[in-house]
């Protein structure tokens, strides 16, 4: 070995050496925080010609949900132009009761049941609340919006403020029955707005009201992936 390559084996030996206990390995990453969140919005999607069989299991849930502890408020959604489309918004007095719930033996076979028509995954989110307002009775003929919208992470506080904005303006107008903004638990930049409107023609007013367009349009240069809105009906 040569005088050369000894010198550098020792200093290299030294820094070791000098490091501090444990610095001498990267630290195990952290834990991710636990996803926790009252509101509940899921989507389900099942084949094409299985929408009977799956509305019925979705009406299932419906029904399960209600009976648990904690229940606040259930409402089962099929879309309107993907009949075998669905979804589920549930509130829950606390995440405990959520997560109770979830594990149920009835929900988890009735997920299963879906799972075996399913086209996707059981698509979960828990969210919190951001500006929630109240509710109004909906009639047969009211038509149901949810939307996801994504704020890229560095513009996700304006998200917020923008959103919180149009839930507050949109509340007043012609037709609505709901106006919700929800922040997703897992992921604070992502948010849904869930919207009740009397009739179609109460929601093609609100596409075309100042305060949507504004938003609309403040949004994009913002926007981390396309705003996805899905029109559906209450389903019993």
């Amino acid at each position: 070995m040569s005088f050369v390559r000894k010198i550098l084996i020792a200093a290299a030996l030294t820094g070791l050496a000098a490091l501090p206990a444990g610095a001498q390995t990267a630290p195990a990453p952290a834990a991710p925080p636990p996803v926790t969140g009252e509101y509940v919005v899921s989507y389900i999607e099942v084949a094409p010609d299985k929408a009977a069989e799956g509305l019925a299991l979705v009406k299932g849930l419906r029904a399960a949900a209600l009976k648990h502890p904690g229940v606040v408020g259930v409402t089962a959604l099929q879309r309107t132009t993907h009949p075998h489309h669905f979804a589920l918004l549930e509130r829950w007095a606390d995440n405990a009761a959520r997560e109770a719930h979830a594990a149920m033996a009835d929900v988890t076979a009735l997920r299963q049941k879906l799972a075996a028509i399913a086209t996707a995954p059981f698509d979960e989110r828990p969210h919190r609340p951001l500006a929630v307002g109240e509710a109004k009775p909906a009639a047969a003929g009211a038509l149901v919006a949810v939307t996801h919208v994504d704020f890229i992470p560095t513009a996700r506080e304006q998200g917020e403020a923008m959103v919180t904005a149009l839930a507050g303006a949109s509340r007043g107008a012609a037709g609505n029955l709901r106006f919700d903004g929800l922040t997703q638990a897992s992921r604070p930049n992502h948010f849904t707005l869930v919207e009740v409107w009397a009739d179609p023609k109460a929601w093609k007013g609100h596409a075309v009201a100042p305060a949507t367009k504004t938003f609309r349009q403040d949004l994009l240069p913002k926007s981390g992936s396309l705003y996805d809105e899905r029109l559906y009906r209450a389903v019993k």
